[in-house]
């Protein structure tokens, strides 16, 4: 009798574990008390199924990163993807979601008039098909990269895993919100972009030290989510049979949360690069001089300066910050869920 393979009917339709969770779990596990508090009582709900890459309101839009075409034209996406808006008191409440990955927005204030704020995310995505041409196919993906095999390939042994992404900020925060100023706004929240004018880079790096914003934060985040969430998509991923949690963060200080919780270095080389960093801050601690917890990751960004340029007293030694949010790589971080998993990264 000859051996058969076993065919993985879900690897066909695209559909995985991740696109059964329920808009009521998110709702109910996500979504935390002080965004709820913010967004309101849900007063209404729609679902449809959608194929364009346009959205509903300014922000909205999905992507289409493999070009494909629908009827010979573009605007469309390779797979139609679920999506469901819930009006609330005080704005809106959306999911999206594909065979591969569900986003969850909450958006303050009047959408229909393009007036609204988003002020929390949360997905999970499936990383099955990461490190192929495949993983660009999702509409709900914006990242060019993942289907680099070395730069973001799967976790090196077999097992099922999921990326988690979370954002929230409190509305009417922004720096924009306080200052006026955009540019500046755009420096912190990706500084990394503007390390092809040193000089300017410089200028803003000074301002955003003596502010309480780290890189990343273009606005203040809502307490709650940084606490509340992450054993809660813990929860939903270890129900639905992954193996492993993932998260790519974009910041020192993000990384750092994300070891405080569990999660531990996925590549022995960006492993051995934060641990310099690391010590190199604690160094420069040891010398005398203060640091913030969003300064720690201030320091983190300038050594991508050219050594000459890096603020006095601030140079590390060599340690770079292994992504800039820019080209394809990340830095990637794991936290096994179950018993089998914890087996797996012991061997």
């Amino acid at each position: 009798m000859p051996k058969f393979p076993r065919h993985k009917i879900f690897d066909l339709t695209r559909l995985t574990e991740i696109a059964l969770v329920t808009d009521r779990e998110i709702w109910s596990l996500l979504v935390t008390p002080m965004v709820k508090s913010l967004l309101g009582p849900i007063q209404s709900s729609r679902v449809e199924l959608r194929e364009t890459q346009k959205g509903l309101f300014p922000g909205d839009d999905v992507s289409n990163l493999n070009g494909h075409k629908l009827y010979g034209k573009d605007g469309f996406v390779r797979y139609p993807y679920l999506y469901s808006l819930y009006k609330t008191e005080n704005g809106v409440f959306t999911v999206k979601r594909d065979g591969v990955k569900f986003e969850a927005f909450g958006w303050y204030g009047d959408v229909e008039k393009g007036r609204g704020e988003l002020i929390f995310k949360a997905a999970l995505r499936d990383r099955r098909f990461d490190g192929t041409p495949q993983a660009n196919d999702c509409a709900l993906v914006e990242f060019i990269g993942y289907e680099d095999p070395a730069l973001n390939g799967r976790l090196p042994v077999d097992a099922r895993s999921v990326e988690l992404s979370i954002y929230g900020f409190l509305p009417g925060s922004s720096i924009f919100d306080s200052t006026g100023e955009l540019e500046f706004e755009l420096f912190v929240e990706k500084p990394f972009q503007f390390l092809d004018r040193p000089q300017l880079f410089l200028e803003y790096f000074k301002r955003a030290w003596e502010t309480k914003r780290a890189p990343g934060q273009k606005a203040a985040p809502i307490p709650d989510v940084s606490k509340l969430v992450p054993p809660r998509f813990e929860k939903i991923a270890g129900r639905r049979g992954y193996d492993f949690i993932e998260v790519a963060p974009s910041h020192y200080h993000v990384a750092m949360w994300a070891v405080s919780v569990g999660y531990r270095f996925t590549d022995p080389v960006q492993a051995n690069a934060m641990a310099n960093l690391a010590a190199g801050i604690k160094r420069i601690k040891e010398s005398g001089l203060k640091l913030t917890r969003s300064q720690e990751s201030w320091v983190c960004v300038a050594q991508s300066l050219p050594v000459e340029l890096i603020p006095q007293g601030l140079y590390l030694g060599g340690p770079v910050w292994p992504q800039d949010n820019i080209g394809p790589q990340n830095l990637w971080m794991n936290k096994p869920l179950n018993e089998s998993a914890r087996q797996l990264v012991l061997r």
